[in-house]
């Protein structure tokens, strides 16, 4: 897999309009809900037919903020039922409504609007304003942390986003349903929405929750079928098809949209008194050969990147948050160094396709910048269902690997020579501390050797070294923990190279792995696009 990469402008969305089709109130399965979705198909794009009066529409933030959900009012919450469900109250941002129906056996039942079921709080609700159609979206709890409370773990909300945790976690990355001309120069954005929701009334012994969904946009319409299955590792099965009304440029399936402001490779740093602030740091691959591939995130001021890596056959792919050291952040309140990691298993309809990385750049902390899809090759023919499965696993950290893994990437200068490029990769094993079983043995890394590889031939790779730092982090990591007499402490080994580049050129893309004496691999391989300081 070599990846290709370049920089794109992405232009600025565009939200299509929901549209909507009658259901039967009864004989529900998710075979009569694809019916459905490919006769949308087959049918011209029509705007939702739920109507939002001026008040809600018009409720600045703090408004719609001070309406909330009646948790105690949630669907099945007094049936005692292991999930219950919450409703968000159309308004300020949340204008676009969704039906949502309740499955119960074979049947189906729609739900309407009930303002009984929501607090107003000091909002003054004119006389004759008529009640929104129809919900903004829902959210799912459990007894995710504790037996004591119905701790939310998955939201629905806006166009097809959604956002799962898993235990003691906060929410981070949002995922999608379908993505479409995500990162093309010139090209607007699609954002195909979730119109229709089903929601399985759950058998009181239920672990997991499954919901239904139509998505209809301008160019495709599907359905979907989830089952959540909350814990530690928070997992959903997403199984879909949907059916392309005409062609597109691109197609983005298990879509991710993330957030990139700053990190400890970032030049220069926002005036901002923390070390670093993202929701992901980075993209980890593993190919069908089961090889590891790491690729840091960053944030290249005023410039967009787009990064397409080619994959047969992979095995998985994660968007991770992989420093888990509370000084690396020192946000409290954000709790960045909590934040999930997110790995994407496919199950159908991945055999063959590029991975779509894209690092827009922004301002602060507040919007997503950070974009990525699989697009399948071949494309999905016009009229013709396609089908996929995959597999989201939200999680803390994924299972050590046994191989050392990318904990860092640096960049600078070599002192007196800023025509040069100064590289430092730390790797660590493992990531995290782990507690002591017999000696605690760091590995042997006699006859070790970073290996780097440049794929601009004219960029001159002068000096490669390694240096085992894995004594001068043992204060260090994770902060506060010290030396212990209870914990394995990481080791950790760093990969410094230096680049002599033609004075025009622009990037570099470069990759480096740690090889024990044999020549064989023991680390991920790390990729990276290096862009020129201006």
């Amino acid at each position: 897999m070599i990846p290709s990469l370049s920089r794109v402008l992405l232009p600025a969305v565009l939200f299509p309009a929901i549209a909507s089709l009658p259901v039967r109130a009864a004989d529900f399965s998710f075979e009569k809900l694809r019916e459905k979705a490919r006769a949308l198909a087959a049918a011209p794009h029509q705007p939702s037919a739920l109507k939002l009066d001026d008040f809600w529409k018009n409720l600045n933030y703090d408004q719609h903020r001070d309406i909330r959900f009646k948790m105690e009012a949630g669907l099945w919450a007094g049936e005692k039922r292991p999930f219950s469900i919450d409703f968000f109250h159309p308004g300020w941002t949340a204008k676009e409504m969704v039906t949502i129906h309740e499955v119960v056996g074979a049947e189906e039942n729609p739900l309407a609007f009930d303002r009984s079921l929501f607090d107003y709080g000091k909002n003054v609700i004119p006389k004759d304003t008529p009640s929104p159609q129809g919900y903004a979206g829902w959210r799912a709890r459990c007894h995710l942390n504790t037996a004591d409370y119905m701790d939310e773990f998955l939201v629905f909300l806006g166009a097809s986003y959604f956002r799962a945790i898993p235990a003691n976690s906060p929410y981070g990355l949002s995922a999608r349903g379908l993505s479409i001309n995500s990162g093309l120069p010139g090209v607007p954005e699609e954002f195909p929405v979730f119109t229709e929701f089903y929601l399985k009334r759950p058998e009181m012994d239920a672990k997991s929750l499954t919901a239904w969904a139509v998505l209809d946009g301008e160019s495709v319409a599907g359905a979907y079928q989830f089952t959540i299955t909350p814990g530690a590792e928070t997992v959903m099965d997403v199984e879909a098809e949907i059916t392309l009304r005409r062609p597109i440029q691109q197609l983005g399936l298990a879509p991710f949209s993330s957030m990139y402001w700053f990190g400890e490779g970032t030049h220069p740093k926002p005036h901002d008194f923390r070390p670093e602030v993202h929701d992901s740091d980075g993209l980890l691959m593993e190919l069908e050969s089961g090889n590891l591939h790491y690729r840091p995130l960053e944030h290249s001021h005023n410039r967009f990147r787009h990064c397409v890596m080619t994959m047969e056959k992979p095995r998985s792919w994660s968007l991770v948050q992989r420093d888990r050291s509370f000084s690396s952040y020192q946000d409290i309140e954000a709790r960045y160094h909590e934040r999930p990691t997110v790995r994407v298993e496919p199950v159908e309809g991945f055999d063959q396709g590029k991975l779509h990385l894209i690092e827009m750049p922004t301002i602060d902390e507040t919007g997503d910048n950070v974009v990525l899809v699989w697009d399948p090759t071949p494309a999905p023919t016009v009229g013709k269902p396609f089908k996929f499965h995959y597999r989201l696993r939200w999680m803390r950290d994924p299972a050590p690997s046994g191989m050392f893994t990318v904990r860092a990437t640096r960049s600078g200068t070599p002192v007196q020579k800023p025509e040069q490029i100064l590289m430092a990769v730390d790797f660590a094993k493992p990531l995290n501390p782990v507690a002591k079983v017999g000696d605690p043995k760091w590995d042997d890394t006699k006859g070790w050797k970073p290996v780097v590889t440049l794929n601009q031939k004219e960029a001159k790779l002068l000096h490669v070294g390694m240096d085992d730092m894995s004594m001068a982090n043992v204060d260090d990591l994770p902060a506060g923990i010290g030396r212990s007499d209870k914990l394995h402490m990481p080791q950790v080994l760093r990969a410094f190279f230096v680049i002599d580049p033609p004075k025009d050129m622009e990037q570099i893309d470069m990759t480096c792995e740690i090889q024990d004496a044999e020549g064989r691999a023991v680390s991920e391989r790390w990729v990276y696009l290096w862009t020129k300081p201006h």
